[in-house]
């Protein structure tokens, strides 16, 4: 079954950069003077030229999309959100409709917005799929809108450098692009941390002892860890805890500034307070002491 709009493009895998820098349009820069245009603000148009764009504020904020050349693929709505644009198509919240709009053969009949049904969630492509929700069940469509695999999940999430973890029931696994199983986690809970690895948790009583694995379900760390933040990409870090003291992982979970501080802050503005012998004073994100 396919849903929502007809999409028309495969983008590649991996982050999506904005490029800018030039004066051609395939470089992400705008070939129009947008000093005299009605809106507020205009993002950074992407690699193909596609931008948002914002006009008024408060009730009248309203989101559309233009082209290299300030065409308005779709005019500024009040009730639409422009959440990502990746290639030639943009995904948009139309009241809480979530939809992937076609954005490469000129503007968009705002009307067919309207009637379309959509996904009630939805994130963008990556690796040629895109992870929608309906209902309570998760699953991933193509470019032409079709369930990929023909299976829905309990839960899923995006696609990236052509892996993905999926939960049906209480197993976890690692899947690639073509939906096929790379390796089972036999773990209590699995989710997401930096773009190369999953934090993995075993429960033991009241404890939450954490691990990671990378993208083919490999072990990086035991399972050591008592306490585990949010990996930050702004200083490629992870903050962990073990038994009372604390310490950093960068994106592949490798331990690089020792866990042995009685207390660490996140980084904020490339810096973090921590305790280290009763001393109290900030670190970088290579665990070097900087002033305050």
């Amino acid at each position: 079954m396919a849903y929502g709009l007809a999409l028309c493009f495969l983008v590649a895998c991996g982050v999506t950069e904005i490029v800018g820098g030039s004066e051609r349009s395939g470089d992400g820069i705008l070939l129009v003077d947008t000093s005299h245009m009605k809106y507020t603000k205009v993002e950074p148009a992407n690699e193909l030229g596609f931008a948002k764009v914002v006009s008024g504020a408060g009730e009248t904020h309203a989101e559309g999309v233009i082209d290299a050349k300030g065409v308005e693929i779709t005019p500024p709505r009040t009730t639409m959100l422009v959440d990502d644009i990746t290639g030639s198509t943009a995904l948009v919240r139309n009241g809480r409709e979530h939809l992937f709009v076609d954005l490469g053969n000129g503007p968009v009949d705002t009307a067919m917005l309207s009637k379309a049904w959509g996904f009630e969630y939805a994130e963008p492509f990556r690796c040629g799929r895109a992870m929608v929700k309906v209902g309570d069940r998760w699953f991933y469509i193509d470019t032409a809108g079709t369930n990929c695999f023909g299976a829905t999940f309990d839960f899923a999430e995006t696609f990236h450098h052509d892996r993905a973890m999926v939960k049906e029931r209480e197993q976890y696994r690692i899947i690639d692009t073509q939906g096929k199983t790379v390796a089972l986690m036999n773990y209590d809970q699995v989710s997401p941390q930096s773009p190369w690895c999953w934090q993995v948790t075993r429960i033991k009583g009241d404890t939450y002892w954490s691990g990671f694995v990378d993208l083919n379900g490999k072990e990086l760390t035991p399972l050591v860890y008592d306490e585990v933040g949010y990996y930050d990409p702004e200083v490629r870090r992870i903050r962990v805890g073990k038994r009372d003291k604390y310490g950093f992982l960068d994106e592949h979970a490798r331990e690089v500034i020792p866990v042995h501080y009685e207390y660490a802050e996140i980084f904020d503005k490339g810096k973090a307070r921590v305790i280290l012998n009763g001393r109290e004073f900030f670190i970088d994100p290579n665990g070097n002491e900087v002033a305050e």
